[in-house]
This record gives C-alpha cells, structure tokens and sequence, in this order.
C-alpha cells in the first residue's frame, strides 16, 4: 500500500492499482514477492523473506505517519540503505512538526 492507492468515493475507503496483487487465501498464508514501493515496504519484503497480510500493517503505519508528519519515516536511495536505517534506527516523531 501507498497513499495514492488509496481512493475516497462516496465518503467510502477504497484502494485501488492492484496490478500486483496476490491474493491470501487465509490469514496465515505468506508469500515472498517483492512488488511496490520500497519506502513503504515491510522490512521483511526489503530483506527478499517471507512475510504475510501483517506488511500490509508496516505500510499502513508509514502512511498515517507520513499523514500525521508530511514526511516518510523511512528515506534512502536504495534498498539496501533503507533496510539498514530501519534496522538500525530509532523511528523519530518531530517535535517540531505541528501535527495537522
């Protein structure tokens, strides 16, 4: 997930662009495609490890956050930096940000 998958219509939540898509059949289905946005991306997607619907959590999280902030928690120009920051990086919350 992304911001710009996610559509309002009809005061109705909807997510769009699932031309990736891979359907779970139950709850504790994993899978280990990588396809997306890294900056959105679970880190055990980023790490080429199976994951499952709780990636889908991780991304949601980095979208209310970058919501709340107006920026990504996470930045890097490439894969294997980004996964670094998040592993060895505290997540900071701006104190001087005013929260909108």
């Amino acid at each position: 997930m992304k911001p710009t998958n996610i559509l309002f219509h009809d005061n109705v939540v909807k997510l769009a662009d699932f031309g990736f898509c891979k359907e779970l059949l139950k709850e504790s289905d994993m899978t280990q495609t990588m396809v997306g946005s890294p900056i959105y991306m679970a880190p055990e997607v980023l790490k080429g490890l199976i994951y499952d619907i709780r990636a889908d959590i991780w991304s949601l999280g980095v979208i209310l956050y970058e919501m709340i902030y107006g920026l990504c928690p996470y930045e890097e120009s490439t894969i294997p930096k980004l996964v670094s920051l998040i592993d060895n990086s505290l997540l900071k919350f701006p104190s001087d940000i005013p929260i909108s």
